[in-house]
């Protein structure tokens, strides 16, 4: 074997005297992939930031090209050549699409910006990657795919020698998918080694080389992709077998408590009609674009809807605002945690109770109840299964499937009868997922009502009762899922029925 671009041996970390890292050996080699998996708080990101210098590590070597090495800062590992796609994203909304790809490096002369070599830097690598974005666009005006499509040129852009890429398809469609995969080919090529992590464990199989799994800081095995089997290696993952991903449960399916008739929003969706029933799963299924999330944000009274008629338990009912849908007792657990569903910067505790002041407040809202606070937050974080160190822990340093977990559970203090689940798993791991699946069915078989869209058809076939199909901002198909495949819904989703 080659030498490899990266060595790691030995590399130890603790936080507050507990070890989150224990003696980590891993290597990266030059034209490979080596995928990373392991649960949401497994130390996956935890040992990329001492990869990338953010966290210094207390014991081990890091060896770049055969020199040990180390960072105290990400600058110092660019500067080295490794780069890396974050998972949750943080461009600066208010630049253009150009001016977050070369931030910090941006092409001046003496102190001003040479805005049109920027300009055209930005585009020239857009189009080498096959992305199509308007580099004069403000960031705050991109979907999230778009956005996820930036951060991946903008890590590439640096020429570096090693590319982590941490969930790079958790917000790409499945033709963005194949652009990065096109990428992460031609990159290979060129002798970038690649470590991904990915939750989606069937497409490691399609571009990684060597599989390597981390469990509770510790790596359990690293092997060749074509010894790898995938249930032995979700067993590694989660340290026990997991029989059946999907869980079922007997429940009752009732009347209707909630009608859409011809909801129109001009330009982005119009005569959606469907009706959703108590106790049951209904899934939206579409690309990214097709208007899955306008339609339960304009039923939430986020975004204003043109025309239409939206009946609760066979009542007429105008939902003009969020706090207008809690009063109806809708909830929605939105697609971007980060951006959308916490506050990353404040306690459990904090993101918890803010869909219930009402009942964590004293004299009309003028003082915070701490104690009606602490016991709420208690009671949902066992309920959730939150790891945490406590309600007090901030909710940006827990994992991605704990912090979905405290979304989630936020509006499940609300009481709601209808739940709306917007990409309810993205960007968590198997086990992580596994519960939110058991929570889903728990909730059904309460008779809770539940819209889930879902970028992956297996998990839409796997929990729902139903399938809605959405093109081009419509409703183009419906069916159960007894009779629903994944060719099925890809071709109403691509036009073909």
């Amino acid at each position: 074997m080659d030498k490899p671009l990266l060595k790691v041996c030995g590399l130890k970390k603790s936080f507050g005297g507990v070890e989150v890292l224990h003696s980590i050996d891993f290597i990266a080699e030059a034209g490979k992939v080596t995928a990373l998996v392991g649960e949401n708080g497994a130390g996956k990101s935890t040992f990329m930031k001492i990869l990338m210098g953010e966290y210094d590590s207390d014991a081990g070597t890091i060896e770049l090209n055969g020199k040990e090495v180390h960072f105290t800062d990400s600058h110092q590992a660019l500067s080295n050549g490794i780069s890396m796609i974050f998972q949750e994203m943080s461009p600066f909304p208010n630049l253009t699409v150009a001016e977050n790809m070369y931030i910090g490096r941006e092409p001046h002369k003496l102190h001003f910006l040479k805005k049109k070599e920027l300009r055209e830097k930005a585009k020239a690598q857009l189009k080498k990657l096959n992305i199509s974005l308007n580099i004069d666009t403000p960031v705050k005006n991109l979907t999230v795919s778009e956005m996820q499509l930036l951060e991946i040129a903008k890590a590439v852009s640096y020429q570096s020698q090693i590319v982590i890429m941490d969930e790079p398809t958790s917000a790409l469609t499945d033709s963005e998918v194949r652009i990065l995969f096109d990428m992460i080919a031609k990159l290979k090529k060129q002798g970038v080694a690649i470590i991904y992590i990915s939750h989606k464990l069937d497409e490691l199989f399609e571009i990684a080389d060597v599989i390597s799994v981390l469990r509770d800081g510790q790596m359990i095995s690293t092997h060749p992709i074509e010894l790898v089997d995938r249930d032995v290696m979700i067993s590694e993952m989660v340290g026990r077998k997991i029989d059946n991903i999907y869980p079922t449960v007997e429940k009752k399916i009732g009347e209707p408590v909630l009608e859409v008739r011809n909801l129109k929003r001009q330009g982005i969706f119009h005569n959606i009609s469907f009706h959703l029933k108590k106790g049951e799963i209904l899934g939206i299924a579409g690309m990214v674009g097709a208007g899955r999330t306008e339609v339960v944000t304009s039923i939430f009274g986020i975004d204003k809807y043109q025309s239409g008629e939206i009946f609760l338990n066979g009542k007429k009912v105008d939902i003009y605002s969020p706090k207008s849908a809690i009063q109806n007792h809708i909830a929605l657990v939105p697609e971007d945690r980060a951006r959308c569903g916490l506050n990353l910067g404040a306690t459990i505790r904090s993101n918890m109770c803010t869909t219930i002041l009402n009942k964590t407040s004293k004299f009309h809202g003028a003082l915070s109840d701490s104690k009606a606070e602490y016991n709420y937050t208690r009671l949902m974080m066992d309920k959730m299964h939150i790891k945490a160190t406590g309600s007090e822990q901030e909710a940006g340093s827990l994992s991605g499937g704990n912090q979905q977990k405290i979304v989630v559970g936020k509006w499940l203090l609300t009481e709601p009868e209808i739940v709306f689940l917007d990409e309810p798993t993205r960007g968590i791991d198997v086990g992580a997922k596994y519960e939110i699946y058991q929570l889903i069915q728990k909730l059904a078989k309460e008779g809770k009502a539940i819209i889930m869209i879902s970028s992956e058809m297996p998990e839409l076939l796997g929990i729902c009762d139903r399938v809605l199909v959405m093109r081009n901002g419509e409703i183009a198909g419906e069916m159960d899922v007894a009779e629903a495949t994944q060719e099925k819904i890809m071709s109403v989703i691509v036009g073909e029925q």
